[in-house]
């Protein structure tokens, strides 16, 4: 990572204020004299080990609901394959189920209470159908009969009769055929509903069968963290496919370690960085930088302080000491320089992002720019720009300017 970032400096800017701020030519400002020096940059910050190789534990994916943990294993306990390690809160989900239970049931009794009204309906067409089909028959007889033993008026009248029952027939045939049309409908809609139901009822069975999660193997349980960095607890609320919890793998791990924003100057991925962990303060372990997070980020979500998160690789791992979990102090080594000119950060100013000091001499201060190399919170090396003895001012003198 390049400039601005790192954490604090492992010293205060302080001794060398007192020690390079005394000069024997009188000065209206508070200046430190230009002196080469040798200084290591370094960068301090608080993490822990976390597992570089771990099983993860997942709530079971198929499943369109979400789960509320209501108990999990404590913490970096010894669990053995089998052994029930996290369970959910399964009591909407029966109150839902029991639900779905009844809605199954009442679907299937429209199902039948409909399939049977209308079979008798189709009944009572066919059987009209059929009356009619028999009147047109006899009303064919009569229309073709010797006109001399039929009056006309009688004639005319079986043909009347002949005509309306046709359209019978033909009203009767519409009606079967829209009957059918409909109950086909209604039948789609009910099957609709009840598998709707049913595939409800399902999930919730699917759901009450995964309400505790086992070990997959014997290891070392350790929670699994939220979005925000939290670690998941009881009452959380997880979604299919959400780890719950890790199983590192033994002697498998790194140092994440999280430097405040305001601290993060010079970190970047190949650097050096010493580990002491609280369990053992007697015992150093040196590491590698192996990865830095573009952006700083809040720890907890009550907590708005930002920090960039650099994960670290050990050289060496003792798997009796080195467990996951545990707390340390880290030293990241972002530079070190040999006969350079050092200057406090407040003694360089900016113009347009060019770098420039006020130089010194008697009472008179002139702007100079200058090339800057390594930077800490507190302070700044000078590459380019001035040379062994001269005063710079910590202060911008009134009425000087950048040239």
């Amino acid at each position: 990572m390049t400039a601005p970032r790192l954490a604090r400096c492992g010293f205060s800017a302080l001794p060398l204020l007192i020690a390079l701020g005394c000069s024997d030519a009188p000065s209206r400002h508070p200046t430190v004299a230009v002196e080469a020096r040798d200084h290591r940059f370094v960068v301090e910050a608080r993490g822990e080990l976390t597992a570089s190789e771990a099983i993860t534990i997942r709530v079971p994916e198929g499943l369109r609901m979400g789960f509320d943990i209501a108990w999990m294993v404590p913490e970096y306990s010894e669990v053995t394959r089998g052994q029930v390690i996290v369970r959910f809160d399964d009591s909407e989900i029966r109150v839902q189920r029991e639900s779905r239970l009844v809605d199954v049931a009442s679907r299937n009794l429209q199902l039948g209470v409909h399939t049977q009204d209308s079979a008798i309906t189709r009944a009572l067409i066919d059987h009209e159908a059929e009356r009619v089909d028999g009147e047109q028959q006899i009303a064919r007889t009569f229309t073709e009969v010797d006109p001399r033993l039929f009056s006309r008026n009688e004639i005319l009248d079986a043909v009347g009769d002949l005509q309306l029952l046709t359209v019978q027939d033909a009203y009767f045939a519409w009606q079967a055929q829209t009957h059918d049309q409909r109950t086909q409908a209604e039948l789609h809609r009910l099957v609709a509903f009840r598998d709707a139901s049913q595939s409800q009822l399902d999930q919730q069975e699917s759901a009450l069968a995964v309400m505790e999660l086992t070990s997959p193997a014997d290891g070392t349980f350790v929670y699994a963290r939220t979005p925000w960095g939290q670690k998941l607890t009881r009452g959380h609320h997880v979604f299919p496919g959400r780890a719950v919890g890790l199983l590192p793998v033994r002697g498998k791990v790194k140092a994440r370690i999280y430097v405040p924003e305001v601290d993060a100057i010079g970190i970047s991925i190949g650097q050096e960085a010493i580990l002491r962990l609280d369990s053992d303060i007697s015992v150093s372990v040196r590491a590698v930088v192996s990865s830095v997070s573009t952006v700083a980020t809040p720890r907890a979500s009550e907590n708005p302080q930002k920090y960039f998160v650099v994960e670290a690789e050990p050289e060496s791992v003792d798997a009796e000491l080195m467990r996951v979990g545990s707390s340390l102090d880290a030293t990241i080594v972002t530079g070190a320089i040999k006969g350079s000119f050092l200057l406090p950060q407040q003694a360089v100013f900016y113009d347009d992002n060019e770098p420039f000091v006020y130089v010194v001499r008697g009472t008179d201060a002139s702007a100079r720019q200058v090339r800057l190399g390594h930077m800490s919170p507190t302070l700044v090396e000078v590459t380019h720009g001035l040379e062994a003895g001269e005063q710079v001012s910590v202060v911008a003198p009134a009425g000087v300017g950048p040239q």
